[in-house]
């Protein structure tokens, strides 16, 4: 089985630990992998990691736009922002500034949860 199918599989059966780990080793061929890279933080989350989880997907982010600025990251970011402060709407403002200067109309301003 490869690594991503025992990641996800991992994922199915609520194994965060394990899931991160295959994810991580997913990462270590394919550091830039969007997919990867957002559910090891996703795992992080679930793992009780917030700030590490937290950390990492803004860090992705702020690193290369073009290619975390899409629905599933920010989404997953903007419910971070929710758990971690009081000030997620600020957080979540500052995202929609930035995919603003980026992306078109088409984008699904909904996944940033500023409603």
């Amino acid at each position: 089985m490869c690594v991503f199918s025992r990641a996800f599989v991992s994922l199915s059966q609520n194994n965060y630990t394990e899931a991160h780990a295959s994810f991580t080793e997913v990462l270590k061929v394919d550091p830039k992998n969007p997919v990867a890279n957002n559910n090891a933080a996703v795992c992080l989350l679930y793992l009780g990691r917030l700030k590490e989880s937290l950390g990492q997907l803004e860090g992705l982010v702020q690193q290369d736009p073009a290619l975390y600025l899409h629905e599933s990251v920010l989404f997953n970011l903007t419910t971070m922002y929710e758990l971690e402060s009081s000030r997620s709407t600020q957080k979540k403002q500052a995202l929609l500034e930035a995919v603003a200067c980026r992306e078109g109309d088409s984008f699904n301003a909904q996944c940033l949860k500023l409603v």
